[in-house]
Formats: C-alpha cells, sequence, structure tokens
C-alpha cells in the first residue's frame, strides 16, 4: 500500500497511457522508455507516448518525473521522435508557454 500512496502520479499516468490501448503498459515500462533504459520501439510503443502527451498534463507529468527520477530532456528527446500529430498539441502549447 505505501508504495501506491507513494507513486501516485505514476499510477495516474500509467492509467491514462492506456485509455486508447488493448494491452496496458506499466508506469515502470514508460519511466525505463523515457530514461532510456530500454529502447524505444515505434511499433511498440509510439501509442502509448502518443498517449502520454496528449493524456498527461505537465504537472502531472513533473510529478512522475520526480517519482521515477526521469529528466525534462529525456522527455524532450522523445517528444522530438514522435511523429507530428494533433496529440502532440498540449505538450507543445505547454513548451511554448513555458508550463514545462
Amino acid at each position: 500500500m505505501l508504495n501506491t500512496v507513494k507513486n501516485k502520479a505514476s499510477l495516474a499516468c500509467q492509467v491514462r497511457i492506456n485509455i486508447r490501448c488493448k494491452k496496458d503498459m506499466s508506469y515502470q515500462t514508460l519511466a525505463k522508455i523515457l530514461r532510456n533504459e530500454l529502447p524505444y520501439c515505434k511499433e511498440e510503443h509510439q501509442r502509448y507516448l502518443l498517449g502520454f502527451f496528449e493524456e498527461c498534463y505537465p504537472s502531472l507529468m513533473k510529478k512522475f518525473m520526480k517519482e521515477q527520477s526521469i529528466s525534462r530532456a529525456s522527455i524532450i528527446t522523445l517528444f522530438n521522435l514522435l511523429p507530428n500529430q494533433g496529440e502532440k498539441h498540449n505538450f507543445e502549447r505547454a513548451l511554448k508557454n513555458e508550463e514545462f
């Protein structure tokens, strides 16, 4: 139970990235991809990452980053690998407005 409370933002991100996917991805896997501990695979990971950038608002991302020791640079690097799609709009706006 303590782990659940400790990783509250991570669990919220996990729920949000899995909304549109049949198979769930854990927040631990997401964190490994963002920390570059697990190589990004377009076929396997792109939908989850687009979901992350569309469904997770900047303050939630920052809490997730803190819980999982992920740098801002790592998130932006991975963001830039994704195709230009509507899912990226909210995060692009947050970057432009210096909310992230």
